[in-house]
């Protein structure tokens, strides 16, 4: 072989070796495939086995070596006696119990070609199995306690640590805050435990099972199980290790759990603290020890107390602590007043063992004379649902995704949170507790796939025989979740009720469960919407109840207080008559708030191929083909990434606290009343101004006002002179914080109204002197002045072009319409078959006749064969037959030689017993350059008769694209009501300006109306389906009914927001703006 070929064959070879090692670096890792036997008898399908091994729920307190580091009030990962086990796992998953690593947890077992994953997580969302979102049916076969093999998702879970030096002579214990599955714990191949309950901790001692090198910790996770029958919540069903993982250390002799409280008496003035310390000594010796207690208000010790003890090896032993704090500062959500108290364990010779600090609020919660009272004031509860969600990581919420969701509740004054439908991450109640909220809290207890007490259970005996609630082989996991659920919250001022559960029956178990919570707390309330027909429940606490049964009960010898535990389903467009549930709350003592359904849309980020994100909802991610409920599992008040719906805003001018009436124009007086129970209206500072037609004229401060809790004051306003004859007047109030309040910076709003005075005059335009003309063509009847050609179709009887000397606007004419895109809960009553006539009348109106008219004559279009009329102004009058004969239509345009068209839309003839109409009003498509849109109406946000009151008369600007809401699933969005004038315009300055006689409402798009609607039954459609096109649709409307929000399933908008059937017209008038 001669030198050149032995060159190129090594080159060659080199060539090859690369091209393989590259190919190797960049193939796939083979995936190990696994059989395991067949699993007889688990226990994951035995509802009396929830836990092997596991250690005895405890009150949430982190341990600190030292006094000074317990008092840097730090969070466990601060402490040297723990070890976070947060961070990147090795995991398998398979979708089946057979196809399992069954040996996975031994210590030589293989794991190559596992995957990594990220703990916490929800396994689904790291792109492993389905998520799936479900309310009620079960994603298995219903057959408790039964979960079939081959459709149980496994997940496995391994990784290795090392402990500190400093643990040899310690207790190690690990700790689950909370995992989605039943789960089976492993130490270096060893079994330590087993679990299920997804939202509490789950803790064991691994002492035994560890060595001083490096250990293996292995997790095996299956997504179902007989638990699975009982966490039937409204939300995406997903798995795994979900909260935080840690190992944490004790001396053998140290403190096991502490319950604490503050009380109040002499009249809500003196503090009562008590406190226990549970401590127990694991060592082969007795110990003489010391308990230091100390109560702190900021840095001022308020309490101090030793006490010495001694315990024996092996011995469990409590010590109790008891003083009164005079003239003590009281917590509530308005006034989070916090005290810290201080807990060391030392030895005889004073060094400290174990130090840890806890918060603790003074307060006291009591039912008297049907009334909720918190320091013995019958505080309104103004509340909301929350669901752990993250758009991205499912129900794995950190601390700074909670302190954003309560930032954004106390700007929009909600005070009171119910935990829907599980306890919450231990960091949410510390910031409850030190930023002011009321909380409920719930055990994690839904069987809503079995049947729930006011949804028909109780008329169903033979399904009470299966149903866990019934079942006494249930009993002890019903008490299980409540016993993990109050040990661990216990010692949370925030928590004000306990709550048993969830859409769950009322069985055994649940009396049980009350009972027990009785029995163990005497400081706060149980309630439970299952039992508002029964005695295990000390509020009254229904679901979804309308005003008319409001009333009923309180008008009814109430022997509860009644808070409505969800009202107001928020899904899509939703919350109207927010503010009728509120005047009716407010008129009657026993009733005293609620909750909405729910803060936020629980949707989770997508992204199409071409790099589009949207959020996606139920039978997105490749599950469709399961069962799932679409996107009623977006029924927030605010989107999955915190933005703000539209509804955002009347809650919170609904829920204010500072309210304005009586205002009088004429003496200046005003009405200011305070709804807070603890709070002086010196914390705020009360501006006001005064705007003519939209313009403001004048403005004034009433400064810092001395009102004090529930009381009211009247107070004068310096205003000018004003003219009521031909001007409307609107005064604006707003108040701001005075001070910075917790999570409120000083000069936020947290208050304002709207009063409305005067008369509004419509300025139209004049006509000229001028002369316009009328003629035909084969297809158009045509009106031409110097200011206007206007063409009218002569089959459609429709404006088909308008010209102010600047080229046609008009891209589609006037035309009736009757229909709205159908929104969530216009779904729920099914609008499409109730309502369908309207729609039907909306897309197929018929051209019955075009008539000409003026002051002198009649001309019937059909009937002649050539125009030419003149005139100063000329009417065209088009009539139209609606299908079925359900009415008859006439559209009559004034047109004036001026360029102004006066539109008349008259339903005539409107047949007997027809259904309401979702809106009556007109549609017309112009040129997408008249983008710029400016309104003297309700606004800036979107508005709708039953949701107007957060939204003042003012003169606003937009773009036609600010307009729009996006809503995740498309529907009816960006309406405007009470509109005296509206103006459409160029970048120029020139366009059309709509006013009536009377107000009006408009919305405009750059879609059509069809482009939000889904049709008779709800689509799979989301955001990215909405496409600007290259047009401005305007509706111009006499009305639209209101949006509703009672439920998305069933009810209606109420009877005064809805439209009626009859003989009724409208008019506005068309003004060229030059």
């Amino acid at each position: 072989m001669n030198k050149y070929l032995r060159l190129y064959v090594g080159i060659g070879v080199l060539f090859c070796v690369l091209v393989c090692s590259i190919g190797c670096e960049s193939a796939p890792k083979k995936r190990p495939v696994y059989q395991a036997s067949v699993w007889e008898n688990p226990e994951w399908e035995n509802p009396e086995i929830f836990q092997i091994n596991r250690e005895n729920p405890k009150a949430t307190f982190y341990s600190f070596p030292s006094i000074t580091e317990a008092l840097e009030d730090k969070n466990w990962q601060a402490s040297d006696f723990y070890k976070s086990l947060n961070g990147t796992w090795q995991f398998y998953y398979t979708d089946s119990v057979q196809s399992r690593p069954e040996d996975f947890y031994k210590n030589d077992f293989s794991l190559k070609g596992w995957d990594t994953i990220t703990v916490p997580s929800n396994w689904e969302l790291q792109g492993f199995g389905l998520p799936i979102y479900s309310n009620i049916k079960y994603a298995f076969p219903k057959n408790p306690p039964y979960i079939p093999h081959h459709m149980n998702n496994v997940g496995s879970y391994k990784r290795s640590f090392n402990l500190h030096k400093n643990w040899d002579e310690k207790e190690v214990y690990l700790h689950f805050a909370g995992v989605s599955g039943a789960m089976y714990v492993y130490i270096n191949g060893e079994f330590v435990g087993y679990n299920e309950g997804s939202k509490t901790p789950a803790e064991f001692n691994i002492t035994e099972f560890i060595t001083s090198g490096e250990n293996q910790i292995a997790v095996q996770v299956l997504r179902w199980s007989d638990a699975s029958y009982i966490e039937d919540q409204d939300f995406w069903r997903i798995s795994g290790i979900e909260r935080d993982v840690y190992l944490r250390a004790e001396n053998p002799a140290s403190i096991k759990d502490i319950k604490l409280n503050g009380d109040l008496s002499n009249n809500y003035t003196q503090g009562e603290f008590s406190l226990t310390v549970d401590l127990k000594n694991t060592s082969k010796s007795d110990g003489n020890k010391r308990i230091h207690v100390e109560l702190l208000n900021g840095d001022t010790q308020v309490f101090s107390k030793d006490k010495a003890l001694k315990i024996h090896s092996g011995e469990e032993k409590s010590i109790a602590f008891q003083t009164s704090i005079p003239n003590v500062k009281p917590w509530t959500a308005e006034t989070p007043n916090l005290y810290t108290v201080l807990i060391a364990l030392k030895d005889e010779n004073g060094k400290v063992e174990q130090a840890t600090t806890l918060k603790t609020g003074f307060r006291n919660i009591t039912i008297k004379n049907s009334q909720f009272l918190v320091n013995g004031k019958p505080i309104l509860l103004k509340g909301v649902n929350l669901h752990d969600h993250d758009e991205s990581k499912g129900h794995v919420v950190d601390e700074a995704l909670t302190l954003k969701d309560l930032t954004i509740m106390k700007q929009n004054n909600i005070n009171a949170i119910r935990c829907s439908h599980y306890p919450k991450n231990t960091f949410f109640y510390g910031l409850c507790d030190q930023y002011g909220f009321y909380v409920i809290d719930e055990a994690n207890i839904e069987t809503h796939g079995m049947g729930t007490t006011n949804q028909g259970l109780d008329k169903k005996p033979e399904l009470k025989k299966v149903h866990p609630a019934y079942r006494e082989d249930w009993k002890q996991a019903h008490l299980d979740r409540t016993m993990r659920m109050f040990e661990r919250d216990k010692n949370h001022p925030s928590i004000v009720t306990w709550s048993l559960g969830n859409e769950a029956g009322n069985g055994d178990n649940f009396f049980a469960t009350y009972d027990w919570l009785k029995a163990n707390d005497s400081t706060r309330p149980t309630q439970y919407e299952g039992a508002t027909k029964y005695e295990n429940t000390d509020i009254q606490a229904p679901m979804y109840d309308r005003i008319p049964q409001l009333i009923k009960y309180a008008e009814n010898n109430p022997k509860r207080p009644l808070i409505l535990c969800e009202y107001s389903h928020a899904m899509g467009n939703s919350l109207g008559n927010f503010k009728d549930y509120w005047h009716v709350i407010r008129k009657y003592d026993v009733l005293q708030g609620g909750f909405i359904w729910d803060w936020v849309d629980q949707g989770l980020v997508a992204e199409t191929e071409d790099g589009r994100k949207y959020w996606g909802y139920g039978g997105d991610f490749s599950a469709g083909h399961l069962h799932h409920d679409a996107n009623f599992c977006l029924n927030g008040i605010v989107n999955p990434d915190r933005t703000a719906h539209p509804g955002l805003e009347e809650l919170k001018k609904v829920y204010q606290n500072i309210h304005f009436s009586e205002a009088d124009f004429k003496s200046g007086e005003v009405k200011i009343t305070n709804e807070y129970f603890f709070t002086n209206l010196n914390h705020f500072k009360i501006d006001w101004e005064l705007f003519k037609a939209g313009k403001k004229v004048a403005s004034g401060s009433l400064g810092v006002l001395d009102i004090t809790p529930e009381t009211s004051k009247k107070v004068k306003l310096d205003l000018p002179e004003l003219d009521y004859s031909e001007n409307e007047y609107a005064l604006n109030f707003s108040a701001v914080t005075h001070k910075k309040l917790p999570l409120l910076s000083k000069g936020f709003p947290l208050a304002k109204a709207q009063f409305i005075s005067g008369k509004y005059s419509p300025k139209f335009k004049e006509n000229s002197k001028e002369i316009i003309s009328v003629s035909a063509t084969e297809n158009d009847i045509v009106f031409k002045s110097k200011a206007v050609t206007a063409s009218f179709n002569k089959d459609s009887g429709e404006l088909s072009s308008l010209d102010y000397g600047n080229g046609n606007i008009i891209l589609k004419g006037i035309t009736p319409n009757f229909w709205r895109a159908t929104t969530d809960n216009d779904f729920g009553f099914n609008m499409p078959k109730h309502f369908g006539i309207w729609k039907k009348a909306t897309e197929n109106s018929a051209l019955v006749s075009m008539v000409l008219k003026d002051e002198k004559s009649t001309y019937d279009i059909a009937s002649i064969k050539e125009i030419n009329k003149k005139g100063n102004s000329i009417q065209l009058l088009a009539s139209y037959k609606l299908p079925d004969y359900i009415a008859t239509l006439q559209i009559a345009y004034q047109i004036d030689a001026s360029g102004q068209i006066t539109v008349k839309t008259q339903l005539l003839d409107v047949k007997k017993d027809l259904p309401n109409m979702p809106r009556f009003g007109t549609n017309f498509i112009v040129n997408k350059d008249l983008d710029n849109v400016n309104w003297y109406g309700r606004g800036p946000l979107e508005n709708y008769q039953d949701r107007k009151t957060s939204q003042f008369v003012g003169n606003y600007k937009a773009s036609v694209s600010e307009l729009y809401y996006p809503y995740i699933r498309p529907q009816e969005n960006g309406y405007r009501t009470d509109i005296r004038w509206v103006t459409f315009t160029d970048a120029k300055g020139q366009g059309i300006k709509i006013t009536g006689p009377k107000f009006l409402s408009f919305s405009a798009h750059h879609q059509y109306n069809s482009d939000f609607d889904a049709g008779d039954t709800k689509q799979q459609r989301h955001t990215i389906d909405i496409v600007e096109r290259d047009l401005v649709n305007i509706n111009i409307d006499n009305a639209q009914m209101g949006v509703g929000g009672d439920t998305s399933w069933w009810t209606r908008p109420l009877e005064q927001y809805q439209i009626k059937a009859q003989n009724q017209s409208f008019s506005y008038r068309i003004i060229p703006i030059q």
